[in-house]
């Protein structure tokens, strides 16, 4: 609990108990899910930036996996307000805190230690990126180094630019190398720039190219512009992690292919962030999002809408999404309760009770934007909203995606749908219960050292296979992970003969060059559209951390 300047801990009482951790590793040391995309150019990748912004908090609340710290049971259910604080070094002045009042200029400091600053340094991002994002849409502050975002203006004139940029300079460097300050020659070396965007933690990072190697300039392997989605928490199996990454990835697909639209006013993306790290976000709360994703076409229904992404979406709205039984989450008590979506707009099942807190100006709102459940921002709503996981079934339709690889990603859309209509638990949600329900658990929210080595011993089977949790993964089954079933076969090393080799090198080449080259065919409108076919073929890339 950091005190001023926190917003994440506004919606809990001060009085309640609190959990107290003295150390960054209480934050930096919980895990994550991220991918990596490369967009095709510059403009692909700000304008992913910008489209998955909206989407952090609503996959934060799916993927929701830490409700335990310290040992204690604790509550929230995700990792990011802790973060947010463990790294926050913000001074009292910064922080806009009474004690801060009064501080001096520090010169060696960003901002001489007392320019206000509304976040911590891991946070929702504030700003936009992308040049076709209208800035009515920037509606947080959004402080920057003046002296940065002069010299970005002057080098190339964008606004947009020079602000998300200026914005990161605000902070002061956390990592300082010896023989690495002055040493280092900013025109070939991009080790200080590094310096400052790796230690700004938000929920979305742009990653523009490294330096190119002048002994590989012409190989045409060179990394690209880069968009980097963090909000994710790691799963315990590989089926969750894998279904996670590979969604956001087809998400990018539908986007670009059929021409839609994400952006809302940050203000609603942060007040996402907010509840989406409630207990049982998934199920008690209700998201801003955007009903209207197509652009230019508010207040049109489904069956109105512009062939062919949208025709192709709509139909996708009726694709099969069977349910597995519904489980129950657990109350505070250890009595079993249905998890009912139904209560997301009851202010009995908002934290405190308080509507004042949720309650937001209707000035904020327009015809684009809504509060939805979890259930209908990825299932539809009406006839207006097909939902997520419906348009990436219309993405693969119009991909003509193989037998093989569409039973693959079906089982994964089948998950996804599955768990944001509540009817399997988040990781948060199944610990929690396990928890709750262990017999040593004496209802004062410790977490004891044997439900700890319980706890831990039962992720560890559910994530290799050897204990069933279908309240978790639902109709999705987990091979067992065995250490004999590492390798399907001993791994080789007798040296092949000449001739061998080579034959079996030519065989790999006429394969590589004989097979014909498949891509989908898009007729593009304006804008974005008649960019699509590229765009579509642009790969996305996961990694770890």
């Amino acid at each position: 609990r950091g005190g001023c300047g926190h917003s994440y801990m506004a919606p809990w009482p001060r009085a309640w108990p609190t959990v107290d951790m003295d150390c960054m590793a209480f934050g930096m040391g919980c895990c994550c899910l991220q991918v990596t995309f490369q967009g095709k150019d510059v403009d692909d990748s700000r304008y992913l930036y910008d489209q998955l912004a909206g989407l952090s908090p609503i996959m934060l609340a799916l993927t929701a996996a830490t409700p335990i710290f310290k040992g204690r049971l604790v509550d929230t259910d995700a990792r990011w307000a802790v973060i947010s604080q463990s790294v926050d070094d913000r001074t009292a002045a910064e922080r806009q805190c009474p004690s801060g009042a009064d501080a001096e200029t520090d010169a060696e400091m960003a901002g001489g230690g007392v320019r206000p600053l509304q976040k911590s340094r891991y946070d929702s991002i504030s700003c936009y990126l992308s040049s076709e994002t209208p800035d009515m849409y920037n509606d947080v502050p959004c402080e920057v180094d003046e002296e940065m975002r002069d010299l970005v203006m002057k080098a190339t004139g964008d606004h947009m630019l020079a602000r998300h940029v200026a914005h990161l300079f605000v902070r002061d460097p956390l990592v300082v190398f010896e023989g690495a300050v002055e040493e280092v020659p900013d025109e070939e070396a991009t080790d200080h720039w590094e310096n400052i965007q790796s230690t700004n933690w938000q929920t979305m990072r742009w990653k523009p190219p490294p330096p190119q190697d002048p002994d590989h300039a012409d190989d045409g392997n060179h990394i690209g512009w880069r968009t980097e989605f963090r909000a994710m928490e790691v799963q315990m199996t590989d089926f969750e992690n894998a279904a996670f990454s590979v969604f956001i990835v087809l998400l990018t697909r539908v986007l670009f292919v059929f021409d839609l639209d994400l952006v809302m006013p940050l203000s609603l993306v942060d007040e996402n962030m907010k509840r989406a790290q409630k207990i049982d976000a998934v199920c008690k709360e209700k998201f801003f999002f955007r009903k209207h994703m197509v652009p230019g076409h508010a207040g049109q229904n489904c069956s109105t809408c512009d062939p062919p992404a949208d025709m192709a979406a709509a139909e996708a709205a009726a694709a099969p999404q069977p349910p597995p039984p519904p489980p129950t989450a657990s109350s505070a008590d250890g009595t079993d309760e249905p998890c009912a979506p139904c209560s997301a707009g009851d202010p009995a099942a908002v934290a405190n009770g308080s509507e004042e807190e949720s309650r937001l100006n209707e000035e904020m709102l327009d015809d684009t934007v809504e509060e939805m459940t979890m259930d209908e921002i990825f299932n539809g709503k009406g006839d207006y909203f097909p939902g997520l996981v419906p348009l990436c079934y219309a993405y693969l339709d119009h991909m003509n995606c193989d037998k093989k690889g569409f039973s693959k990603l079906d089982g994964y859309l089948r998950f996804i749908s599955a768990r944001a209509a509540a009817q399997v638990k988040t990781d948060a949600g199944w610990m929690r219960d396990f928890v709750l329900n262990h017999p040593e658990y004496a209802k004062d929210s410790v977490v004891s050292p044997a439900i700890a080595h319980d706890l831990v011993k039962a992720c560890d089977e559910v994530g290799r296979g050897e204990r069933v949790a279908s309240d978790l993964l639902g109709e999705a089954e987990i091979d067992p992970v065995l250490a004999e079933n590492a390798y399907g076969s001993q791994l080789a090393r007798e040296r092949l003969k000449g001739s061998c080799r080579h034959l079996l090198l030519c065989r790999y080449k006429n394969r590589a060059t004989d097979a014909p080259l498949e891509a989908a065919e898009v007729e593009g409108a304006a804008g974005r559209r008649a960019r699509a076919n590229s765009r579509a073929q642009s790969a996305g890339v996961a990694d770890g951390m």
